[in-house]
């Protein structure tokens, strides 16, 4: 089975001539330690049962080895270990111990591994999953019509009005409520958005 990719804006500087493009993998679905442990079963004599024991166990050991600031070398895959870091001081005695935080794991993969991941194939996502290049005033004519018919609107609904990421979609949003076009009243999260009347074709409170 192939690798999915779409094609993605890169950012570019504001006086670029021109518009760029990059490619990107596309995630087709996230796989669990359940669905391992079930193939892992098809295609052994052992239970999917079994199998996840294994796992939890070693997930159990592995976490304690990184914990104790060692390596963990798995064949096939790569080596992790933690990442320690500290505030920036003047002299080492200022650091203690308390002041040294783990900021994260370091994966560092076996070349047979990435001699193996380069022979991956790629085809196109039939479906964009990148967001539409609306101009601004693309996306209030299209909320102009979608005020018509509804009082307020939601990111997932902007996504899917406009053709947006969530976290595009976002941003219009808030632009929106910065312009003085949108408000965005009750708590912080809340998800709903509402015309202020002037905009989108509203004269009055809904």
């Amino acid at each position: 089975m192939n690798a999915l990719y779409d094609f993605f804006l890169t950012p570019q500087p504001k006086d670029a001539d021109e518009n760029k493009y990059h490619a990107r993998l596309v995630v087709r679905d996230t796989v669990t330690l359940e669905d391992l442990a079930e193939t892992i079963e098809s295609r052994s004599s052992l239970r999917k049962s079994d199998v996840m024991g294994v796992f939890i166990e070693f997930i159990n050991v592995f976490k304690q080895e990184l914990s104790s600031g060692n390596s963990v070398h798995v064949d096939g895959i790569g080596s992790f270990r933690i990442k320690a870091e500290s505030h920036a001081v003047s002299s080492p005695k200022e650091i203690r111990a308390e002041n040294i935080h783990c900021t994260g794991v370091v994966f560092t993969p076996e070349k047979s591994l990435l001699r193996e991941l380069k022979g991956v194939t790629f085809e196109k996502v039939a479906e964009t999953h990148r967001s539409q290049e609306l101009s601004d005033e693309e996306i209030d004519k299209k909320l102009e019509e979608f005020f018509k018919e509804h009082v307020c609107i939601t990111t997932r609904q902007l996504c899917s009005l406009c053709g947006l990421r969530k976290a595009t979609a976002l941003r219009r949003l808030q632009k929106r409520v910065e312009e003085g076009k949108l408000t965005h009243p009750g708590y912080l999260r809340s998800p709903f958005y509402f015309p202020v009347p002037g905009w989108f074709g509203v004269s009055h409170l809904l």
